[in-house]
């Protein structure tokens, strides 16, 4: 890791790799030639260019036929820098929330700090609150409940991913781990999905990272369950282990008309999904 950093240490190298992703199409981005890009970065030493560039190769730069392409890798590396630029601060630090707590219903407060969006209750100690990485570009152009809306929506799309076992950032393996003993007492249990490569780490209620899941909000809107609503908004799930062998756990939630049942196995795969009538169940 120190090396990739190190690779980045000089302002020729950063105005290389500027000048590559000016015409970014991603695979299919056009090479720029030898003396057009060295033009670009307005260097003229060609030993001291050749230097630079020859940093860049194969970690950030790719040399092709007809010139140099930039990597995935620095493209990955330029959305990162875009999105958290240094010294440019978020146009807001608090606003307002259009939800309740569902512990005590008073009002909720958005908070941005160190690049997190969190939503918390001032009035009681009893939910855990929402956080989630959220750049500073996002509340260009988005009103307060717009911004929140647009953290969470983040949330639960890369918990989907990190949940059918894909890190949504460095694409490496996930580990998922259970409350069990909450899940034995009939309680909603918490998850954590934790990337084994690099630093994501997400813990949620057990119906959050499902929440992307055809079969589940099916069921869910058959129960008069809107799965549109902020997580935190969706009624409490009860559970039970139907099966230890291989694990199988039924989460229930009750809605207006029915309630929505659906089975799941250790890793979050949803076995089967289905409403009872809550006059019959």
């Amino acid at each position: 890791m120190q090396e990739a950093f190190a690779l980045l240490g000089h302002d020729i190298r950063l105005d290389i790799l500027v000048a590559l992703l000016d015409n970014w199409v991603a695979a299919y981005t056009e090479p720029i030639p030898y003396a057009e890009l060295m033009d670009a970065v307005e260097v003229e030493d060609s030993g001291k260019f050749n230097y630079h560039l020859g940093k860049l190769r194969g970690a950030y730069v790719q040399q092709v036929e007809d010139g140099y392409v930039p990597t995935a890798a620095a493209t990955a590396l330029y959305r990162a820098v875009v999105a958290h630029q240094p010294g440019r601060e978020a146009n807001r630090t608090q606003f307002d929330v259009d939800s309740e707590c569902p512990s005590c219903d008073a009002e909720l407060v958005g908070t941005h700090e160190r690049g997190f969006l969190s939503v918390d209750c001032t009035s009681c100690e009893d939910w855990i609150g929402f956080s989630y990485p959220f750049p500073k570009n996002g509340f260009a152009n988005r009103s307060d409940d717009e911004i929140v809306r647009a953290a969470h929506s983040r949330c639960k799309h890369h918990l989907a991913a990190a949940r059918s076992g894909q890190c949504p950032f460095c694409t490496a393996t996930t580990t998922i781990e259970l409350q069990k003993d909450a899940i034995a007492e009939g309680d909603d249990p918490a998850v954590e999905i934790t990337c084994n490569s690099c630093s994501f780490h997400v813990g949620s209620r057990i119906l959050f990272p499902l929440l992307l899941e055809t079969r589940v909000t099916t069921v869910l809107s058959n129960a008069a369950i809107d799965v549109e609503q902020y997580e935190w908004e969706l009624p409490d799930p009860t559970t039970c282990i139907t099966s230890r062998d291989p694990l199988r756990i039924q989460i229930r939630v009750h809605g207006d008309k029915d309630t929505a049942t659906v089975v799941i196995d250790n890793c979050l795969n949803v076995c089967s999904a289905g409403t009872i009538d809550d006059g019959q169940g």
